[in-house]
């Protein structure tokens, strides 16, 4: 299958190896963690978890981005960013929380 055709769904149906990624130190102990909540979760539950600790999730995914380099990784945060943008657009408040000051999270969408 052509993966420029690939749909935001489709891209989510992939199982991503967290465990690998965080054995291999490309994430921590804290990321697998949150990422063990939010991914493949029903959005009400992710749409919760935003609620309460949405610029944590912000941090993981731009981490991820910046640090792994596997297309089908760095492709699948982009569609968990595209579906969480896309369930509530109003949460791109998240990338602006005031915690998040001192990182440069656009970095690794500029580059």
């Amino acid at each position: 299958m052509d993966t420029a055709v690939l749909t935001t769904e489709q891209v989510l149906t992939r199982d991503i190896p967290w465990e690998t990624y965080m054995s291999t130190k490309l994430i921590s102990g804290t990321c697998l963690q949150l990422l063990r909540r939010y991914d493949k979760r029903p959005e009400s539950s992710r749409a919760q978890l935003l609620e309460d600790d949405g610029p944590a999730y912000i941090r993981v995914f731009v981490c991820i981005l910046r640090d792994i380099f596997k297309e089908e990784t760095i492709e699948y945060v982009l569609a968990l960013i595209d579906d969480m943008l896309a369930a509530n657009p109003n949460r791109v408040r998240l990338f602006h929380d005031e915690s998040l000051a001192n990182e440069d999270i656009y970095e690794p969408f500029l580059s």
